[in-house]
């Protein structure tokens, strides 16, 4: 066997455009009323859901509840702090300026000869509104 396939990981960026601005605002605006609903949720079941168990005088096992509710509440708090932080980092990006949108697998070939750390690092595609303007490799 003279090669072998492996996986490597590829970063895609985007080249900021007004769309691709307008796209992820409204993108971290959908996850952010998507925390406000599940809060609702959970509020309205954990709250009726523990007023059951006191009814049904387990003391213990509402206050492990109430406790559970809460700690999840402070963290869906939390994620939407930080989908606002992004939210406002997006509207404040430069129109023509590179974007890190997140890495994909993908396959590479590699031999006997070859330098391992170019061929499985260092890939990154480059797109602008969805089409693939560039794709740059370390080799």
């Amino acid at each position: 066997m003279n090669d072998i396939e492996l996986k490597r990981v590829v970063m895609v960026k985007a080249i900021v455009t007004e769309a691709f601005k307008e796209n992820l605002v409204k993108e971290l605006d959908r996850a952010i009323k998507n925390i406000d609903s599940q809060s609702s949720q959970i509020d309205l079941h954990a709250k009726a859901y523990i007023e059951d168990l006191k009814k049904k005088g387990l003391m213990q096992k509402a206050a492990a509840s109430k406790h559970q509710m809460d700690d999840e509440k402070a963290r869906m708090t939390a994620s939407k702090s930080d989908l606002i932080l992004k939210t406002e980092e997006a509207k404040r990006l430069e129109i023509g300026s590179e974007f890190v949108q997140g890495p994909l697998e993908g396959p590479v070939k590699v031999g006997i000869g070859d330098n391992l750390y170019k061929k499985v690092g260092g890939a990154e595609i480059l797109v602008k509104d969805g089409i693939i303007q560039e794709i740059r490799n370390a080799e």
